[in-house]
Formats: C-alpha cells, sequence, structure tokens
C-alpha cells in the first residue's frame, strides 16, 4: 500500500496514552502515506480525537514516537475550535494562510529582498496557487455559504462559526489535513462540495466522521481505533464493513479452535495421570501458554428501544394555510400538510430555510402569523433538539438518568438505572463518573438515554446524528426503523434519511416546502432532473432568441466557411416524435408517483415495490437521455450545428 500511495507522511510506534484507567492507545504503531484520505472510525471515547490532537501537537503521548516528513505542514480542524471574535470573518479565515500573507508581503516589498528570494517567493507562490488567494477565499465563502465576510466574528452562530474555522483550516492548502467532524453543521449542498474539494487535492487526509456517505465518497482508507489498537483496511467505508466483518469472522473461529483445545486438554489432564510425568511436561507446557492467551476483546453495541408508542386517532397534526414570518423573510406562505399515522417523514434543506422552525410550529413552541395547526389530544411529543437535553455536570451518570430513583420508567416497563445504562454501554465505573468529566461521545450517548426513555408517539428528531458513533447510530436506525409513531427527522445525514424515511420535506428555496414520497436518493433524483429540465428550458429560450442571428450569418466569414447541418430525414422524423414519446414516459412516471402516494400503497402494491422502483428509475434515465437527444436536434434545426 505504501508504494501505491506515495512517500511516507508519518509512521508512528510503541504509542501509549491512558486517561485515568482507560487504555486509549496501547502499543499502537500507524503509518499513512500521501494522497490517502482516510476515515478513521471507532467508538466514542476510544481515543480518535486524542490522536488527532497529538497529530497536530496540542496533544501529549504517554509515551510512544511519531516521526513526520521533514518541512510537513499541518491543518486541523478540532471539534471544539476557536476564532478569533475581534476579528472580522474574513480576517479568520486569511489568518488560515498567515504564511502565503506573509509571502507576498515581503515579494511586494522589492527594495529589502535579493534576486534569489525573490525567485525562491515565487517558486513557493506557484506551487500553492498563492497569486490568487482573495479569489480561493471568495469560493470557500460560497461554497461553505459564509455570511457577509465583513461582519465581527462574534456575531456569529455556533454552526458558522465552524464553518469559519473549516475555511480558516481548508485555504492553508496543508500537506496533512486533520478533520474531526468535517460536515457539522454543513447542508447536504455544502458537503456534496467539501466531498469533491477533498477528491480534488493531492492532499493527504484523516477525517473523523460519522458520515457513511461522506467515508464512502471520500476516503480510500479505513483505520479503525478499537481497544488502544490501530486496524487498517483498503477502500472506502463500504468495504471497511466487509472485511471488518471477514476478521472478526476469523478471530471467532480462532477463538473456537482455542476453547476446544483447551477443553480436550484439560479433560486429558484430569483423566490421565501419565500428564503429570516428565514426558509430557511439553504437552502441559503448550496447555498453559494456550490459557494464558487473551481472548479477542469484543466490542458491544447499545441496546436501543425506544418504548412502544401510544395509538393515535386518524387525525393526528394537520397544517393549513399556514405562513410565518421570521424578520423581513418569508419562511411559509400558506403551506399545508396533514401528517398520517405511522409516518417517517425526512426535513431537508439549507441552513436556515425554515426546517427548525417548521419543527417548532408543528409542537407548539411557535405561533403562526396566519392558518392554523391542529394537533390532536392524543399527540404526545417528544422533541430531540440541536441543543439536546441540558445535562448537569455536577451530578453523576447515575444520578442524571435516576433523578433521584433506583429505576427508570421505559414505556410500560421497569428498569434499574444500572441496567438501563449498561444498554447504552456505560461501564461500573462510568456510571458513577460525574458527567462533566465525559467525553464528547459519552454526553451524546447519555443525552440520547435520557430522552429516549421519555417515550411519546411523535418522535421529532433535529440533527440526531451529531456527536454519535457509527455503531450507535446503526442501533439508532434499527430502533427507528421498528417505530410505529410518527417520526420527524431534521438531518444533512444522507445515509441515515435513507434507511428510515419513507418520504421527504424539502425546502429548496424561497417557494414553500414541497413533499416527496420515497427515501432521499429518489428524492435527490428527482430535485436533479427539475433542476436540469430547468436549465433546458432557459437555454431553449436563449437559443430561440439567438438562433435567426445564427441563420443568416451561418455563411459568413466567421464560420470559416463551413456550411450550417441540415436534419437529416430520419433525425426529422425523430424530432417530430420524440416530445411525443418523452410526454409518454413523464405520464407513466406520474403514475408510478401517484401509487407512491396513495395512503394504502404498502397494503394494495407491497410485493410490486421493488419492481416499481426499478421501473421509475428506468424511465428516469430514459427521459434524461430523451431531452439530451431532443436538445441536441434543435439545435441541428436551429442552424447551431455546422458541418465538419
Amino acid at each position: 500500500m505504501a508504494e501505491a500511495n506515495g512517500a511516507v507522511i508519518f509512521s508512528a510506534d510503541r504509542l501509549q496514552l491512558s486517561i485515568g484507567i482507560q487504555k486509549l492507545l496501547d502499543d499502537a504503531a500507524i503509518s499513512v502515506h500521501a494522497n490517502e484520505k482516510i476515515g478513521l472510525v471507532g467508538r466514542n471515547g476510544c481515543g480518535k480525537s486524542s490522536f488527532l490532537k497529538i497529530l497536530a501537537s496540542v496533544g501529549e503521548l504517554d509515551e510512544g514516537n511519531i516521526i513526520f516528513r521533514n518541512n510537513i505542514k499541518i491543518g486541523y480542524l478540532p471539534q471544539e475550535f476557536a476564532i478569533d471574535e475581534t476579528k472580522t470573518i474574513y480576517e479568520n479565515i486569511e489568518s488560515g494562510a498567515a504564511e502565503m500573507v506573509a509571502l507576498l508581503a515581503e515579494y511586494e516589498n522589492n527594495d529589502t529582498i535579493t534576486d534569489v528570494r525573490h525567485h525562491e517567493i515565487e517558486q513557493i507562490l506557484n506551487n500553492c496557487n498563492g497569486w490568487d488567494l482573495n479569489n480561493q477565499i471568495e469560493q470557500l465563502v460560497v461554497n461553505l455559504k459564509i455570511p457577509d465576510v465583513s461582519r465581527p466574528a462574534k456575531e456569529l452562530s455556533g454552526g458558522e462559526k465552524r464553518r469559519v474555522a473549516l475555511a480558516k483550516t481548508l485555504i492553508g492548502k496543508p500537506d496533512l489535513l486533520l478533520l474531526d467532524e468535517p460536515t457539522n453543521h454543513l447542508d447536504t449542498e455544502s458537503i456534496e462540495w467539501l466531498e469533491g474539494y477533498l477528491n480534488n487535492t493531492a492532499k493527504c487526509c484523516i477525517i473523523i466522521t460519522h458520515d457513511r456517505y461522506f467515508l464512502d465518497r471520500v476516503c480510500n482508507r479505513i483505520v479503525e481505533l478499537s481497544f488502544g489498537q490501530f486496524y487498517s483496511y483498503d477502500g472506502n467505508y463500504s468495504d471497511f464493513m466487509i472485511q471488518k466483518a471477514e476478521r472478526e469472522h476469523a478471530l471467532d473461529r480462532q477463538h473456537e479452535r482455542r476453547e476446544k483445545f483447551l477443553r480436550a486438554e484439560i479433560e486429558w489432564v484430569r483423566k490421565s495421570p501419565k500428564a503429570r510425568t516428565a514426558r509430557n511436561q511439553g504437552r502441559l507446557k503448550k496447555f498453559f501458554e494456550v490459557a494464558a492467551e487473551k481472548a479477542p476483546p469484543k466490542d458491544y453495541d447499545v441496546q436501543l428501544v425506544i418504548p412502544e408508542a401510544s395509538k393515535l386517532g386518524n387525525k393526528i397534526v394537520n397544517l393549513e394555510n399556514v405562513s410565518i414570518m421570521r424578520g423581513e423573510k418569508q419562511l411559509l406562505k400558506d403551506f399545508s400538510y396533514e401528517f398520517e399515522k405511522g409516518c417517517k417523514i425526512g426535513i431537508v434543506g439549507p441552513n436556515g430555510c425554515g426546517k427548525t422552525t417548521l419543527l417548532s410550529l408543528i409542537t407548539g413552541n411557535l405561533a403562526a402569523n396566519d392558518g392554523t395547526v391542529f394537533v390532536a389530544d392524543t399527540v404526545e411529543f417528544n422533541y430531540i433538539d440541536q441543543q439536546r437535553v441540558q445535562l448537569n455536570n455536577e451530578l453523576t451518570v447515575f444520578e442524571e438518568i435516576g433523578e433521584g430513583n433506583d429505576y427508570v420508567e421505559v414505556g410500560n416497563h421497569k428498569v434499574s438505572v444500572w441496567t438501563y445504562l449498561k444498554r447504552f454501554l456505560f461501564t461500573d465505573e462510568r456510571i458513577k463518573t460525574m458527567v462533566g468529566y465525559l467525553s464528547g461521545g459519552e454526553r451524546a450517548r447519555l443525552a440520547l438515554a435520557k430522552i429516549i426513555k421519555k417515550g411519546g408517539n411523535f418522535l421529532i428528531l433535529d440533527e440526531p446524528t451529531n456527536d454519535l458513533d457509527l455503531s450507535t447510530l446503526r442501533m439508532l436506525e434499527e430502533a427507528l426503523v421498528e417505530y410505529t409513531g410518527c417520526l420527524i427527522i431534521v438531518s444533512h445525514d444522507r445515509y441515515f434519511l435513507n434507511r428510515i424515511c419513507d418520504s421527504i420535506i424539502a425546502f429548496e428555496g424561497d417557494e414553500n416546502p414541497i413533499f416527496e414520497v420515497g427515501n432521499y436518493d429518489y428524492y435527490k433524483e428527482k430535485f436533479d432532473r427539475r433542476q436540469k429540465n430547468k436549465l433546458a428550458q432557459i437555454q431553449a429560450k436563449q437559443a430561440q432568441k439567438t438562433s435567426q442571428s445564427v441563420k443568416n450569418n451561418a455563411n459568413n466569414d466567421k464560420n470559416d466557411g463551413k456550411k450550417v447541418r441540415k436534419l437529416k430525414w430520419k433525425e426529422e422524423r425523430e424530432l417530430e416524435s420524440i416530445e411525443e414519446e418523452i410526454l409518454l414516459k413523464e405520464d407513466r412516471v406520474s403514475e408510478i408517483e401517484e401509487l407512491f402516494s396513495m395512503t394504502d400503497f404498502f397494503e394494495k402494491y407491497g410485493d410490486s415495490v421493488a419492481d416499481l422502483q426499478s421501473e421509475l428509475t428506468t424511465l428516469n434515465s430514459e427521459i434524461e437521455g430523451m431531452y439530451s437527444r431532443w436538445e441536441f436536434l434543435e439545435s441541428i434545426k436551429n442552424g447551431e450545428v455546422f458541418e465538419d
């Protein structure tokens, strides 16, 4: 792998790091090479963030060696970052490229530098494209949707500050990029841009993220930190899951053979006096050596069970002609929607578009300017907001969950606090630990445990995946799939939405949100098609305006004597029929989509879901190709294509 991926960026061995009695790194070793995009995965609290801090020289090892390539430049985005609130947004971002700024200033001061130094600076700035620094900052600001860069940084929200910190990290063009949860507070469009940005850079990256699509699309190597050791897997996250399962299966088989050997040898020792003779001492020695071997460490998953939802009536929550303003911005206008029993809805859209406002409207925490919000008496909301619940740092984990009791009520059942917390992977020692000493991941698990026990029949989750590790996310997904109440999820985690949601409410711009039946991928496919059709319409109008002038000048000198390409007889017949064919296929798409939107769809067409989805995908692909062909034939007809 080293040869394929280039020179060594750093190598580390005999790494030791402990926090209290917990060993985060236990004689661990790892090497990283140029051009690698590494996803660092592992359970919350296993030491991933601590390891990045050590690489960034803001944390220290207990023991061990890390040898970096000479003159390496490291960029680091921590989970808990700091920006200078005395500076503007632009000044904060620019400070990430302080070296380039200093070189530009030195280069411009020709009076004080030698010709050799002048040439040296030119080479450095050429290599990092430093001449175009202002434009690069502008591109980051646009793509990360950072507000007016002239504003003071102190006016920003937490999410906006994080996007500024990410831009500051990227602008420095480091050789080794360390990103700890870079997708937090980014909307889907910005996440997809960041995926493209990292894929197009030749720099080495180590990324901690719970976004499985991000890991799949960016990473070419996954490194798992488990029980103090690094385990490396070539490929993306999907490849990692397969290879990990194979490794664990091989370890289980090895452990089974060990156990079988020990049982047989114990039986021999018990039954045979010969076992104690001198010539059998070698066999006894082998037995004791195998018995002393440690069994492979096992990861255990959170046992996450959401209390059963109480019954809901036919009417649940209805929004009727709702309008709401935030300042001078219209977030909703005459918007109506009826939530149905058992719905699992994902809400998507850019930051600040009104997603959280819609949730507050539904739960009654915010009043509409116009329209009505009906909530049935049977509805019991359980709303997990972006800030999660407030945890008391002065209490122990046991006290925080028990609230003065030894038992918690989970739905209709009583469970001891100790048992309940062990379901969320808290050990005896951590249960007695003060909340203030927990890691970020442990706090997320504790908050989840505190919220889940409340139950409810209408769950609303606002960015629930932040700070949860991948194994806990999988368990949360399983629990939500089985949940029988109503569910609304606001999330930028595309994998999470695909796994759970059966429909999407999407904020796409200034208009009211739209409703689409299906998961996130199906919504995104339709969104892309709508955007392409809009673009085609704009291009067609532009072509229509200019077609006459193109025809009039087809044979002038500007065309170098080339003749305008004419439609052939077959192409004319194809153009005459292609619009009708597109309409027929789009009608069939509409028919299938109407079937999906039927309240009794699964009852009537449950056995045909896969076939209908496959037909829909095929039709959309064919329509897209036919639109491209239609545009080409139209361009010939309008005299815009010339013969070779």
